[in-house]
């Protein structure tokens, strides 16, 4: 059966890649989608098997996706061609593939007319009844040729079954990898940040920054506190007195976790302008905030500080 199935889809996606004139049985289409289905599974799982590689997540799922994407521009006219051959296997209009623009509705009549029977040739005054008969005998043998049923099912539920399993490694390392990078922990992403950063202590650096800020407001060491705002956040409150006026009316309740939010860098002609973001959570429930540093060369410096936009 092995060298059945080799042969079906050599047919399907290879010989007739751009044939939207001939016909594919039932059976033949289903076993080529199911084919499909199963390799993209199949990768999706390596991947997420590759994920788990020590800073490896990103190189992974980059790999992994850049394969999906080119197999997706591959498989696109051979899949399009399939599925006119099977309209027409169908005595429907293959032009019906529009369908596929339909949300819902369109996809469920699309796939319904996909499921049907095979329909031989009949009252076709562009076909002489000879030929017609050829054609339906051809049909009928292709179809008794193929493969069964059960095989085709399982293939297709062993396919979801390995996308489902690689898909949940995936998801399960992203959300490893994302806490790693907010505790500033050994991560593809922490490593990814401070690339970008140049620099292996640069959010270290930073975070310390955030930490001795509200430290010194627990404390209400205003003057430390102070120390630790950029020239900007200096500059629009004009002075410390009227800065400390502000602050000194707010709650300042011990923070509970500082966590990175995000990283970038700006090149402006000779001036690098690094920065960071920072979650603050707190004690005693209250909202946490995002707090913003930029480094341009002289030390981090808050910029601003602002409440958490929920996602």
């Amino acid at each position: 059966m092995k060298q059945r199935v080799y042969e079906i889809l050599y047919r399907e996606l290879v010989e007739n890649y751009a044939n939207s004139k001939g016909r594919t049985n039932t059976a033949d289409f289903w076993l080529t989608i199911s084919a499909i289905s199963f390799v993209y599974g199949l990768i999706t799982c390596i991947t997420g098997f590759a994920s788990y590689i020590p800073y490896g997540y990103l190189y992974a799922v980059s790999l992994g996706g850049g394969i999906l994407i080119t197999l997706s521009i591959l498989l696109c006219l051979p899949t399009i061609m399939l599925m006119a051959r099977r309209l027409r296997d169908s005595n429907n209009d293959p032009m019906l593939i529009i369908l596929l623009l339909v949300p819902i509705l369109g996809w469920l009549a699309l796939f319904y007319l996909l499921c049907k029977r095979t329909s031989p040739i009949q009252n076709r005054p562009d076909i002489s009844n000879n030929d017609a008969n050829i054609y339906n005998n051809d049909a009928n043998t292709l179809q008794k040729q193929s493969v069964s049923g059960v095989f085709i099912v399982g293939l297709l539920v062993l396919g979801w079954l390995v996308n489902s399993a690689g898909s949940a490694m995936i998801n399960h390392n992203l959300t490893v990898e994302e806490t790693a990078y907010g505790n500033l922990e050994p991560s593809a992403l922490t490593k990814k940040a401070n690339r970008l950063l140049e620099s292996e202590t640069a959010t270290t650096e930073a975070r310390s920054i955030v930490s001795a800020y509200y430290e010194n407001l627990s404390k209400e060491d205003y003057h430390a506190a102070y120390r630790q705002l950029s020239v900007r956040e200096m500059e629009r409150y004009g002075t410390f007195e009227l800065w400390q006026q502000a602050v000194a009316k707010a709650q300042h309740p011990k923070v509970e976790t500082i966590q990175l939010d995000y990283v970038s860098q700006d090149k402006e002609d000779d001036y690098t302008f690094n920065y960071t973001g920072f979650k603050v959570t707190f004690e005693k429930g209250q909202e946490p905030v995002l707090v913003r540093l930029y480094n341009a060369g002289k030390g981090w410096g808050i910029i601003s500080i602002e409440d958490v936009e929920e996602d």
